[in-house]
């Protein structure tokens, strides 16, 4: 089993740190010794089918709590909303059915988690010269054009999606390809191999989402919401400023968080029209 020195591959999108992330690995034992190095308090999972990875001393000994199933025909047995981060190498081009596994991953992360996997590109130009040859060997991996990965990944409710190449060559095959009218948007002629890093929410939401509990952005959106349709407008707004003083929600946080939840925001402008917040007159005062 070849193992990784340095951040190669996958764990280019995964910023080390000393976070306490939990971090769901499938069948990606690849980066697992290196990951275990980039993020030293993260509280690792491991699925794999290899239960033999034991026998190895230097896998035996790393920090993590080992699951022994086939991801593809077996549902993962961890609750909803239990990961910071997964790292699944195979889960697209591996998945009997792609759109359920994938939507069983993004159920296993909160809200604010992120997915990083990889998939094998179709319109890699030797994939291309092969089928115009009446060659294509593969019969069990998958393989995908990355106008095709995002549609599928956000049917299964991942937001922001971004894409890096993985593996790349350098023939002169592509030039044939372009001549004959094949686009090669960001050298994906010559990709063959694209990674990526897919969130449950964009980064601006994310960021929202991380910096106050769920309880109390669920109070806040409620509340938000109340004095958006009038709904005891005046009391609401009272129930919104002492629930700021209680969480010390400051002016920013606040206005970006009702620009995302409030699909009419002139309601709170015309109500409390006497400071701003991020463009938004909102009262500031009393924040």
């Amino acid at each position: 089993m070849r193992e990784i020195e340095g951040r190669e591959g996958l764990l280019q999108l995964i910023a080390p740190g000393p976070a306490p992330w939990k971090v769901l690995v499938v069948e990606s034992l690849f980066y697992l010794r290196e990951l275990c190095r980039m993020l030293p308090n993260a509280e690792i999972s491991v699925v794999t089918i290899y239960e033999e990875v034991l026998e190895l001393a230097s896998y035996r000994a790393l920090p993590v709590k080992w699951t022994f199933l086939d991801f593809r025909k077996e549902r993962l047995p961890y609750e909803k909303g239990a990961f910071d981060l997964m790292l699944a190498e195979p889960c697209l081009t591996d998945a009997l059915e792609p759109y359920e596994l994938l939507t069983q991953l993004g159920r296993l992360l909160k809200d604010t988690g992120s997915l990083v996997t990889e998939f094998f590109n179709i319109r890699y130009w030797r994939v291309l010269e092969g089928l115009r040859q009446g060659c294509y060997p593969e019969r069990q991996r998958r393989f995908y054009a990355k106008s095709e990965i995002v549609p599928l990944l956000n049917d299964a409710i991942f937001k922001e999606i971004s894409f890096a190449p993985l593996k790349q060559d350098a023939g002169d095959g592509v030039r044939e390809w372009v001549e004959m009218g094949f686009e090669n948007f960001s050298d994906d002629l010559r990709t063959e191999k694209w990674m990526l890093k897919a969130g449950r929410s964009t980064a601006e939401v994310a960021s929202l989402k991380g910096m106050f509990d769920f309880a109390t952005r669920k109070r806040l959106s409620r509340l938000l919401h109340r004095i958006e349709y009038g709904v005891e407008a005046e009391k609401s707004y009272e129930d919104l400023w002492l629930l700021c003083r209680e969480k010390m929600i400051f002016e920013d946080y606040l206005g970006d968080f009702a620009r995302e939840v409030m699909v009419h925001p002139k309601a709170l402008q015309e109500l409390y029209g006497k400071a701003r917040l991020e463009g938004m007159e909102l009262a500031g005062s009393n924040f």
